[in-house]
């Protein structure tokens, strides 16, 4: 008897190894998913050199439109609230489905666009300086138990110089 309770000891043991193994490589994998995102969002942001955040993919072209192609074609299918992270740094972000669309709660991606303030009375003459801040999101997503936790991960484009008409 006591040899059957031990095994039963040792093989809980070894399920727990497993599950812990299982969610570690599920979260290295959805983290690395989210970080080639995050990183083609910013890419292409900076080709087109800047983006418009009152707008929505309609068509095919445009950096919106690039990017949801993107996220479709990549199979990302994470969401987040992009309210919550603006509360968090204090940026207006604006929520994107991976369609491109407009939308607060579920988020593929949210951007905020970070304006330069400058107190030179000689800046109405230099171009306005910004940066986009772009947050995509990952989970801990185990087979059986799904999404345990969300994360989000941000990162930043280049300085961008938009002259002024």
């Amino acid at each position: 008897m006591r040899e059957a309770i031990g095994g039963t000891w040792l093989f809980q043991i070894v399920i727990v190894f497993v599950l812990l193994f299982a969610g570690f490589m599920c979260l290295t994998i959805n983290q690395s998913k989210a970080f080639n995102v995050k990183d083609r969002i910013i890419q292409t942001i900076q080709s087109y050199n800047g983006i418009d955040l009152n707008t929505q993919c309609n068509g095919t072209d445009g950096p919106l439109c690039e990017i949801a192609s993107y996220l479709i074609d990549s199979a990302y299918r994470t969401t987040g609230d992009c309210r919550k992270v603006g509360v968090r740094d204090g940026n207006k972000y604006q929520g994107f489905t991976k369609e491109g669309k407009t939308t607060t709660r579920n988020a593929a991606f949210c951007i905020a666009q970070v304006v330069s303030k400058t107190s030179n009375d000689y800046a109405s003459e230099l171009p306005s300086v910004s940066y986009y801040r772009v947050v995509v999101f990952y989970q801990l997503d185990l087979p059986i138990f799904h999404d345990l936790f969300n994360f989000s991960l941000q990162g930043d484009t280049r300085t961008i110089y938009v002259g002024r008409g």
